[in-house]
Order: structure tokens, then C-alpha cells, then sequence
């Protein structure tokens, strides 16, 4: 097998296993767990699979000087990760998926206007093409913005926001310092909110949560190594492939039919982002990083 197809593939089968995990998250909602708590469960398997990791580089990785970034960045990405969840629960897996494709959009908009990075037309012609794409999926005016949409636009601009930190944080930090602090806030963070709809899961759901956090690894894992292996222009659309497993996903186990506004809509975002990826790749890359 050729470097590309390996590549390619792995991100294929990583997407494919996210929106597996999206799956896991409404069938433990349907079993009576809310996605609050959902969402620290989730988060303590992580960290149960992160400790070997943690143990090996020693706790000198945890010194840092920004403490208070990594606190922010850290409650920013358990907002966007408590917002998701709770997004999946109220509106179909095909349709949370094709919004959560603006996430480039938006972290290149932050780029610019934050981090002062060079606004290209390139970027601007793409950005406008994803927000086209977000409105046909929104349909304001002939359709009701669900509290559902709500929650995904707003769990992905916590996730650009996040994105943006986590840039700005690799100037000075180590990768596995930005993931330790991370980690352990979003298990906090996660846990208090948690303890107000409190309930013990049943032996199901740690059955679900055992696989929640193993398959979460695993296609972390795997993305890295696409990422690492391979070029993000060839790898990066491979990732659009999670509409597909998403749509099949909530069709199978969940009887959901996405709206042909949704495929529609992701798309032309799916056109946007391409086009920001081959043009950054062509540059400097400052917004590859961002994807």
C-alpha cells in the first residue's frame, strides 16, 4: 500500500470511528444519561488513557507560565465539548456534522482578526464561501434555528477559539504540557457540571463509556499519524468523509434522514475549506495549522 492511500485511509476509518463515538454519546442519552454527564465520563476514560503517557514524561512537563491561558484554553474546550454533546442529543448526527465544518472558517477569521495574521483574498473568498454554505444549511427565514443549531455554532466557535489558544500556546509550551493542563481541566470542569444531573450509570453505559474513551484514543491516534505521514492538502478532505459516516450512522441505528439542505450547505463549506487548504498550503500555512 502506497503512502498516500495509508494515509488517506486512516483518516477515513479515524472519521469514520468519530462519528461512531457521536453515535455512542445519543445512545447513552437514550439510555438516561444527560450529556453533561456524558461529557465527564468521556473525558475520565481519556485521562485513564492518557496516564501511562503522563507517568513516562515526568511532572517537570507540568511547569509552565501561562497558567492562566492554559486554565482558559482548558475551560474553553470543555465548553465546546459540553455543547456538542449536547447538541447530538436534540438534532440529527448528519446535520450537527455538516455545521461543525465551519470550525476552519471561523478559526481563520480569528487568525486574521486576532492573531494578525495576513488576510489573503483567498482567505476572505473562502471564508465567504463557508458562511454561503452555513446559510443554506440554516435557512434563516424559511426555517426555525433549532436550540440544537444553537449549540453546534456555538460549539464551534469554542472549538476555533480553543484552536487559536492552543496556537498560540506551542510558541512557548511543549505539546504534552498543552494536553496535561488541558486534560485535567476539562475533567474538572466537566465534573462539576455533571454533579447537577447527577445519576450512576447502569453496567451498559460503562460498557459504552469503556468503548467511548478506547475508540476516542484510538482515532486520535490515528489522525496524528495520517497528519504526520502525509500532506494536509491530501489528507485534510478526507476528513469531510465524517458527513458520510455521520448521515449512515443516525440512518442505521437512529432512523435519522439528514435534509438535503444539510448535504447541500456542507458542501459548498466543504469547497470553502478546500480552497483555504490549497491555498495556505501554497504560503506560509498558517491556517493548515488551524484545521
Amino acid at each position: 500500500m502506497s503512502k498516500n492511500i495509508r494515509v488517506i485511509l486512516l483518516m477515513t476509518v479515524s472519521v469514520g470511528m468519530l462519528a461512531a463515538l457521536d453515535g455512542i454519546v445519543k445512545i447513552v442519552n437514550n439510555l438516561g444519561m444527560h450529556p453533561f454527564e456524558i461529557a465527564f465520563f468521556r473525558n475520565v476514560f481519556g485521562l485513564i488513557a492518557l496516564i501511562p503517557f503522563f507517568l513516562r514524561i515526568g511532572f517537570n512537563e507540568l511547569k509552565t507560565r501561562r497558567l492562566k491561558m492554559h486554565l482558559g484554553r482548558g475551560c474553553i474546550h470543555a465548553a465546546s465539548m459540553i455543547t456538542w454533546f449536547w447538541a447530538l442529543t436534540v438534532i440529527p448526527l448528519a446535520d450537527a456534522t455538516a455545521l461543525s465544518f465551519m470550525v476552519p472558517v471561523f478559526a481563520s477569521i480569528g487568525a486574521i482578526f486576532i492573531m494578525h495574521e495576513p488576510s489573503q483574498i483567498s482567505r476572505w473568498i473562502s471564508i465567504i464561501i463557508g458562511f454561503i454554505g452555513m446559510i443554506v444549511i440554516l435557512r434563516p427565514g424559511f426555517a426555525d434555528i433549532s436550540f440544537g443549531t444553537w449549540l453546534v455554532l456555538g460549539g464551534t466557535i469554542f472549538v476555533a477559539t480553543s484552536k487559536l489558544m492552543t496556537k498560540s500556546l506551542s510558541r512557548t509550551e511543549s505539546p504534552s504540557t498543552i494536553v496535561a493542563y488541558m486534560s485535567f481541566t476539562v475533567t474538572i470542569i466537566s465534573f462539576v457540571m455533571a454533579s447537577f444531573v447527577w445519576t450512576w450509570p447502569t453496567l451498559e453505559m460503562w460498557l459504552w463509556f469503556i468503548a467511548l474513551g478506547g475508540m476516542g484514543s484510538i482515532a486520535h491516534v490515528m489522525q496524528v499519524q495520517s497528519y504526520k505521514d502525509g500532506e494536509i492538502t491530501m489528507v485534510e478532505p478526507a476528513t469531510f468523509l465524517r458527513l458520510v459516516w455521520a448521515a449512515l450512522v443516525g440512518f442505521v441505528v437512529f432512523g435519522e434522514v439528514p435534509q438535503i439542505w444539510s448535504w447541500i450547505g456542507g458542501g459548498i463549506i466543504m469547497v470553502g475549506i478546500f480552497m483555504l487548504i490549497r491555498s495556505e498550503a501554497k504560503g506560509s500555512k498558517p491556517t493548515a495549522e488551524l484545521l
